[in-house]
């Protein structure tokens, strides 16, 4: 016996709710062993151990930038006095 457009559209429909309400279930208990679970301790610690010395070593990276731009910018408005020093350095390692 076949089902009319209407009720089969219903039944559809019926089903689909009744997917979304049920879900999927429970899911089981997750079973790790504890030395799984030690180790993933030990790795979280030690990738936190990176992440400060990372931080700290951007913070020294950011400094010595900050010093090297503050140099450049002291020095850039002397090119004539710059140029001076390069020839005498030329002269005295015998290039010039």
């Amino acid at each position: 016996m076949k089902l009319p457009a209407a009720g089969l559209i219903l039944t559809l429909l019926l089903g689909f709710c009744a997917v979304i309400v049920g879900g999927c279930g429970t899911f089981p208990p997750c079973e790790t062993s504890l030395v799984t679970m030690d180790e993933t301790r030990l790795d979280a610690e030690t990738y936190e151990a990176e992440v400060a010395e990372t931080d700290a070593t951007i913070a020294d990276l950011e400094q010595k930038l900050d010093t090297k731009n503050k140099q450049i910018d002291e020095i850039k408005d002397k090119p004539a006095e710059i140029q001076e020093k390069v020839n005498e350095l030329k002269k005295g390692s015998g290039r010039e």
